[in-house]
């Protein structure tokens, strides 16, 4: 509507808040509904005290993490299932918004399986670590320490075949070759 001339891009607007709102109540009347979809002249959002979203809650639990709360961690990689706004790839603050909380969850991620392997708690750093890779196969350096801790808590297989995986696609995507198994 930003585009089209004042009054159009108004009734525009005016247009989609109507049919938005009917999406969250289709019996939406504005003297009884709540408020869900709020606009001016130039904006659209939602009430944040009646709508919440996975994207804004794994947001809350970042900030959280952030001051080392495992419980949020924890929350963190249940609720967080991906990128987010995978449908607006064409929006550019869409884009934004999804690779910066996507980075933010790697990071996150691997601080909480860095911390669990030093304090010796492997099998919370492999949970974590399947967590990611659940999420995003192409973490590598979560992967490589997911490797790492299955050679330590003795589950060979499975980082034999973690491992197997890793290197093919270092060496048909990077052209790379990875160390052996044995001096990872």
């Amino acid at each position: 509507w930003s585009d089209l001339d004042p009054e159009l891009g108004s009734n525009s607007l005016n247009q989609t808040v109507y049919f938005l709102r009917r999406v969250f109540e289709a019996t939406y009347s504005d003297d009884t509904s709540p408020g869900y979809v709020q606009s001016d002249t130039e904006m659209v959002w939602l009430d944040k005290d009646l709508v919440s979203s996975r994207s804004r809650e794994c947001g809350a639990l970042l900030r959280l993490a952030r001051y080392g709360d495992g419980a949020a961690i924890l929350a963190l990689a249940g609720a967080y299932r991906g990128r987010f706004a995978l449908d607006f790839t064409y929006e550019e603050w869409a884009g934004l918004y999804r690779d910066s909380l996507h980075a933010q969850y790697l990071e996150a991620m691997e601080r909480a399986i860095a911390e669990h392997t030093s304090a010796g708690d492997l099998s919370a750093a492999i949970g974590l670590a399947r967590a990611v890779i659940d999420v995003d196969d192409g973490a590598d350096a979560v992967e490589v320490a997911l490797i790492r801790l299955y050679k330590t808590v003795g589950a060979h297989a499975a980082a034999a075949e973690l491992y197997g995986r890793y290197a093919a696609i270092q060496r048909t995507e990077f052209g790379t070759e990875v160390p052996p198994l044995r001096d990872l």
